[in-house]
């Protein structure tokens, strides 16, 4: 029987590329259904996705607060 060819695995330059940030990772949170549409109107007006919002958002805290 002839070896199977292996497919798949790690590839050169696959995956989501790694930001000027770094590394991401999903942080899972629990947020008033207000916020949450009061965000998205923030975000379609600024044309960004949520991660993004809520990225510069703990930004602005972090700097506020001295955190970074």
């Amino acid at each position: 029987m002839a070896k199977k060819k292996r497919v798949g695995g790690k590839r050169e330059g696959a995956g989501r590329p790694i930001g000027p940030d770094g590394p991401t990772m999903l942080v899972a949170v629990t947020v008033p259904k207000k916020l949450v549409s009061d965000l998205d109107r923030l975000c379609e007006a600024k044309e960004w996705k949520r991660s993004r919002a809520v990225t510069e958002a703990i930004r602005g805290l972090l700097k506020r607060k001295g955190g970074a």
